[in-house]
């Protein structure tokens, strides 16, 4: 059997240049995104940045899973909000893409992992919306974003003990690492808070009537050579569209 294709959605590069020299915009992704993939045993391709729904459509239908990248702030205007003072690194054809992707892998009914803005994009293509910096809107909010020389498991998580991602993890609680100030306010249709820190900030997301959805707030492809557990999220994402090209 074939490995099962997932496809990484990709944000763009803008690169520094000399003074009088074209400025080189690329598209792409971290690459332990597609290098977690390919241990589970999937075949990573990135889908690049385009905000056209025909072309995703297109590209959705011939791949088993999705993977929501992480990256910058989601836009205010896209939940309704003017833009925090710390609001930061929009991409607004970025979030119209992701939101198409997100949407169309729904009604697909495709396996999707969301990471970090992977998180956020979901919630908000589904109606919800952000708090925009934790730091100053979150009442004794823990710290969210490390500043650790290497991969640092900076605070712990609860998990729900029915929840699809305590089962994926075989856990109900356990500690991430954390680059994020934006996190789930209101949420989305359809989805299910599941896991949260300490400080009541949800780090999990799932779908609520069972589809194959599952989102996290934390990096688990920065933390694999260091702490192996968090590849069971992308062995449950590759399984899982694996089983979806063999039903097709």
């Amino acid at each position: 059997m074939p490995k099962p294709i997932i496809a990484i959605t990709a944000g763009r590069q803008n690169h520094y240049t000399p003074q009088r020299q074209v400025q080189t915009v690329t598209v792409g992704c971290d690459i332990d995104y597609p290098t977690a993939v390919l241990r589970s045993g999937g075949a990573p391709v990135l889908l690049p940045f385009l905000a056209d729904a025909e072309s995703i459509r297109a590209v959705l239908k011939t791949t088993g899973g999705v993977l929501l990248s992480g990256g910058g702030d989601v836009i205010p205007h896209a939940f309704g909000e003017e833009p925090h003072p710390r609001s930061k690194y929009h991409d607004p054809i970025r979030d119209e893409m992701e939101f198409l992707v997100a949407r169309e892998a729904i009604a697909l009914n495709l396996p999707i992992l969301g990471i970090c803005r992977g998180l956020q994009v979901l919630n908000v293509a589904l109606g919800g919306s952000l708090i925009q910096d934790v730091p100053s809107q979150v009442p004794n909010a823990i710290k969210h974003e490390s500043q650790g020389l290497d991969v640092v498991l900076l605070h712990t998580v609860d998990l729900e003990a029915d929840s699809l991602l305590a089962r994926v993890m075989g856990t109900n609680s356990l500690a991430v690492n954390s680059w994020h100030h934006q996190a789930v306010k209101e949420l989305g249709q359809g989805l299910r808070a599941t896991a949260r820190a300490r400080d009541g900030i949800i780090e999990g997301l799932e779908a609520a009537d069972g589809r194959p959805l599952l989102a996290v707030q934390f990096h688990p492809e920065e933390c694999i050579n260091a702490y192996p557990q968090f590849q069971r999220l992308f062995d449950w994402l590759v399984e899982m569209a694996a089983a979806q090209v063999e039903s097709v």
